[in-house]
């Protein structure tokens, strides 16, 4: 079972290691392998630790067995790109043109991958079924919230609030992932989850849109502030409900924003 000891921090440690080199870390000196060698390295990558990860399920390991799987799922984008950028399908222009920006930057060209890495994602967790391999998914749609909302936004548009139009989008999205993540908690708990929390990471970048896009509301009046006062005690009540200590954390931070404003007017 999870439990914070010193195996588990080593597992997770090295998992995220691994992930952040074929992910965060990805520079100028993989692209100069070529496309067709890219997607070739990530996808014996992906086999084997899919292999890996069946292989450690089987013999009881469940925790390498899900951070194994989850590396596979982030080798997707990688190489989806790749495949892209060989047959000459990848848009040119901006920054996204190589890889290494795809955590870094805001581009409506990544919504190809982010596609198709939330049906790997799905597929992946239909075959092995490992909490852990919800976290790509959350951080994808978390990605695809800004991604969406870049690509069909009409800056140029006169009298267009291109500002207040990114945080409601947010606020938005924020609500339809929490409330895909109240589904897949409720159907998990019903069914196949087996004491597993397969819903903690969409609850908590679900949170994290919506509180984020509440919090840059910046209402003029004190009625507003009030009830974003409001909105973030009823956050820690659901936290409570829910048995699910994020809502309680964001809420609580709400709560202490508004305290401080009041302290300083």
């Amino acid at each position: 079972a999870p439990r914070f000891s010193i195996t588990h921090i080593l597992y997770y440690l090295g998992g995220m290691i691994a992930i952040g080199a074929m992910s965060l870390f990805m520079n100028l000196g993989w692209e100069r392998f070529g496309p067709w060698a890219l997607f070739s390295i990530a996808v014996a990558y992906a086999i084997g630790c899919v292999l890996a990860s069946r292989s450690l399920a089987a013999r009881g390991l469940p925790l390498p067995a899900g951070i194994l799987a989850t590396l596979a799922i982030v080798l997707v984008p990688l190489a989806t790109w790749a495949l892209q950028s060989a047959f000459g399908w990848w848009p040119p222009g901006g920054a996204a043109e190589h890889y290494r920006a795809y955590h870094t930057h805001i581009d409506w060209r990544w919504i190809s991958l982010e596609v198709v890495t939330l049906v790997a994602a799905v597929i992946g967790l239909w075959r092995l079924r490992h909490p852990f391999m919800v976290m790509p998914l959350a951080v994808t749609l978390w990605y695809m919230s800004m991604d969406l909302a870049r690509m069909i936004v009409f800056a140029d548009r006169p009298g267009w609030n291109e500002w207040q139009y990114y945080r409601d989008f947010s606020l938005v999205f924020g609500l339809g992932m929490l409330a895909v993540a109240v589904w897949v908690d409720v159907r998990a708990r019903r069914s196949y989850a087996e004491g597993r929390d397969f819903a903690f990471w969409l609850y908590l970048f679900g949170t994290l849109t919506f509180w984020s896009g509440l919090t840059m509301q910046h209402s003029g009046s004190e009625l507003g502030k009030f009830i974003y006062l409001l909105i973030n005690l009823a956050l820690v009540a659901v936290g409570a409900v829910l048995g699910r200590r994020v809502f309680a954390v964001f809420g609580g931070v709400g709560i202490a924003l508004y305290l401080g404003h009041l302290s300083y007017r």
